[in-house]
């Protein structure tokens, strides 16, 4: 009867920690207490509220930075490549619509450093460029570039570093971000 009942606790314990927000832990990629600006839902790919006032995911579309723009974002930071990019120019679409547009390419698991990760939390640090669209294709390489953030440059466990990677869309990546982790 024991074992039952501190099984159950567990697996109440555990699914707390895998639901809890990003933003939970002590790791906050913002100057949060700064930022005010709320990231309106946008219906980006894997949209996610990683963090106050970012809103994470797969690539936009025209029409959704134009609703971006009109929501209020005033920022959009690209992680893909220039190999990546599609039929249209992302960074003119953007800029022609009187919002900023970053690039950090993170083009393969090797891109995935300490380097590139202290550059995405660069471009987060100024609360006037709230909100912030973040995005990759899918959301993937955010999440893995915000773990190894949270790991290798705030000290951050492992597994909580995991965690915050999971909460901002780390999928397929995990696996590479613990061995770079650890």
């Amino acid at each position: 009867m024991l074992k039952h009942y501190l099984s159950r606790i567990s697996i109440i314990l555990l699914m707390l920690v895998i639901i809890q927000p990003a933003w939970s832990s002590d790791y906050l990629p913002t100057p949060a207490s700064q930022i005010t600006a709320e990231a309106p839902e946008i219906a980006i790919r894997n949209a996610k509220q990683a963090f106050p006032g970012i809103l994470t995911g797969g690539q936009p579309s025209p029409a959704q930075l134009i609703e971006a723009k009109n929501k209020g974002y005033k920022t959009i930071i690209s992680l893909r490549t220039r190999a990546e990019t599609g039929e249209w120019d992302e960074e003119k679409t953007v800029r022609e619509l009187g919002m900023k547009y970053i690039s950090i390419p993170i083009g393969s698991a090797s891109d995935l450093s300490s380097k590139n990760a202290k550059a995405l939390i660069s471009a987060l640090s100024d609360p006037k460029d709230y909100p912030v669209m973040l995005h990759c294709a899918s959301g993937n390489r955010i999440g893995a570039l915000f773990a190894v953030d949270a790991g290798l440059n705030q000290n951050i466990a492992v597994e909580e570093a995991l965690q915050i990677g999971r909460n901002s869309g780390m999928t397929r990546l995990e696996a590479v971000v613990k061995q770079i982790l650890n």
